[in-house]
Order: structure tokens, then C-alpha cells, then sequence
């Protein structure tokens, strides 16, 4: 009898924990949350997830953000909804919940890192999580890490004409203020491709053109002032400065008068105006 009385005991322990299975703490926790008994929610919603190994469950990481916003942790309920996106909900909902749940905590930063963990997670979230950095990086003048969020855009297969407009601008200002003009202009061209006679592209091409006049002469100007003590080669790296110059300008103002010509058909601009006169004059004294 005794045996009998043992063996249901080790029986009945045994059904017990095998009860306190994932489901029975995700159901523990949701009965909690609908009595507003949060930290207990918290505290059963926590244990399902160290128990969901296959790391799928994304209800239950979704409740558990949902009982941490109810008090007051902030930070908390955004890694929760970070986790529960990690493991497979995409709700657009849920994206936005994670950031605002971030911001609220006062962690911008991690609103960021949470989009590059999805995407690294996930490829097929990388157009979504791209477009979203893209405006973070570029609000943070981070133009290395815009560009190929920008180029994630682009190579959407069904991105429109308007949209690719667009972004073909954003790309080609990216790459101006990486200090790459010519790349720049590859993306205006696409633009023009599209839309051939688009002012502000053609100002954009112009002004590009010019500035890398400026910037050419200004450094020829340096190098010429870092050496021109030398007495005995002063001459020589005047007139290196002067052939570094001359061939900009002619390399490059009667494309950038080209552009600018065009761009104020529509924009009737003085400023403009006022550029193509100096780039004529300085073509037309170095043609000489």
C-alpha cells in the first residue's frame, strides 16, 4: 500500500511539471494580463519564452512588450517587440511600436541597431528595414551608410518612374557629398533619362561642374603656396598651378554651361546667370 501511495505521489509531481509547458505560461500570462496583474504577466510571459527553443513564439514576445509598456519600461517593451519581430512578426504595427517604445526610453540609437538586427535576420525585410535607415542616416549626415540603404531602394523591382526620380536625386547628392562628382553625375544622367529636361538636375550637373572647378583651382592654389619658397622652382610651380587650373576650367565649363543654360530655361535664375557668365569668360580666356 505504501508502494501505491509513493508511486502516485512521484506520479502526480510528474504531471505537474510536465504541465508547465510553453502554452501553460503564455495562457498563465495572458489570464494576468486580462486582470491587470502585469508584473505577474511579465513575470509567465518570460518563462514561455526561455522555453520557446525553436525561437518562433512572437505572440508571446508581443504580449510580454505589451505588459512592459503597461509599466512603464520603456526600453523594455522595445526589445521585447524587437524580439518578437526577430522571430518572424512583420506587422508594420509592431515595427512602429518597437520604435516609439525606444524613443520613449530616450534610446534612438537602438531604434537603428534594431533595424540592422531584422535585416541581418531576415533578408527578405531588407527593402523595409533599408528605407527606413536611409532617413536615419541621412537626418544623422551619415552619407556612407545612406548610399547603399539608397541603392536598396532603387533595386526594388517594382519601384515607380516617380520614386526611382527621386532617389536616382538622392543618390547623386549622396555620392557630392562624398566628394564623388562623377558618380554623381551617372545618377543625374539616369534622372535626365527619365526626365530629360528637369531643371533642377541640370542646376545640380551645372553647380556640380563648377564646384569641381573651384575646388581644383583652390587646391592648386595650396600646393602652389605650400612650395612657392622654393625660389629656384617658384616659377615652376606657378606655372603647374596655372596648367592645373586652365585645363578645369576647360575640362569642365562648357558642360557646366550646357547644364546651367538649360536648368534656367525654366529657372530664370540671376545667381545662375551670373555663374555662366564667369565660367564663359574664363573658358573663353584660357581658349586663347
Amino acid at each position: 500500500m505504501k508502494k501505491i501511495y509513493v508511486f502516485a505521489i512521484v506520479t502526480a509531481l510528474a504531471g505537474s511539471l510536465q504541465a508547465q509547458t510553453l502554452a501553460d505560461y503564455a495562457n498563465a500570462g495572458d489570464a494576468a494580463m486580462a486582470n491587470q496583474k502585469y508584473e505577474e504577466a511579465i513575470t509567465n510571459y518570460l518563462k514561455a519564452q526561455e522555453l520557446d527553443k525553436d525561437n518562433t513564439d512572437y505572440m508571446t514576445a508581443f504580449q510580454l512588450a505589451t505588459a512592459y509598456l503597461q509599466t512603464g519600461n520603456n526600453e523594455k517593451a522595445g526589445d521585447a517587440f524587437k524580439a518578437s519581430l526577430l522571430k518572424g512578426n512583420y506587422d508594420q504595427g509592431v515595427i512602429t511600436n518597437m520604435k516609439n517604445a525606444y524613443e520613449a526610453a530616450g534610446k534612438p540609437e537602438l531604434v537603428k541597431q534594431a533595424y540592422i538586427d531584422i535585416k541581418t535576420a531576415n533578408q527578405a525585410q531588407t527593402l523595409a528595414m533599408d528605407t527606413k535607415l536611409y532617413f536615419i542616416y541621412s537626418k544623422e549626415k551619415d552619407w556612407a551608410n545612406a548610399l547603399p540603404c539608397c541603392m536598396t531602394i532603387l533595386n526594388d523591382p517594382d519601384i515607380d518612374d516617380e520614386k526611382k526620380k527621386k532617389f536616382y536625386m538622392n543618390a547623386a547628392q549622396l555620392y557630392l557629398n562624398l566628394e564623388k562628382a562623377d558618380s554623381a553625375e551617372v545618377y543625374y544622367d539616369k534622372v535626365l533619362a527619365i526626365d530629360p529636361t528637369n531643371a533642377n538636375v541640370h542646376k545640380a550637373l551645372g553647380y556640380g561642374l563648377y564646384n569641381t572647378i573651384q575646388k581644383t583651382k583652390k587646391s592648386a592654389e595650396a600646393n602652389y603656396n605650400a612650395k612657392k619658397s622654393d625660389a629656384k622652382k617658384a616659377s615652376h610651380y606657378y606655372a603647374e598651378m596655372q596648367t592645373t587650373t586652365k585645363r578645369a576650367w576647360l575640362k569642365y565649363g562648357p558642360k557646366a554651361v550646357e547644364h546651367l543654360k538649360v536648368a534656367n530655361k525654366t529657372l530664370n535664375d540671376s545667381q545662375i546667370t551670373q555663374i555662366i557668365q564667369q565660367i564663359e569668360q574664363n573658358v573663353s580666356a584660357y581658349s586663347k
